[in-house]
């Protein structure tokens, strides 16, 4: 369930702001990269939100 919130997190972030990291030349290969820089921002704030989520009801 992190793994999945994180990602969908990650999704909606790259949605709203969009590419702002420069790591490839490409914009496919770039895209992709900054994808994944969210979803390793994300996975600690989904972490968060689920084991406080389910763990405190």
């Amino acid at each position: 369930m992190t793994l999945v919130g994180s990602f969908l997190l990650a999704a909606v972030l790259w949605l709203i702001i969009g590419s702002r990291f420069r790591f490839a030349s490409g914009r496919s290969g770039n895209d992709l990269l900054n994808i994944a820089a969210y979803f390793g921002g994300c996975l600690p704030i989904a972490f968060v939100i689920i084991f406080f989520g389910i763990g405190g009801s």
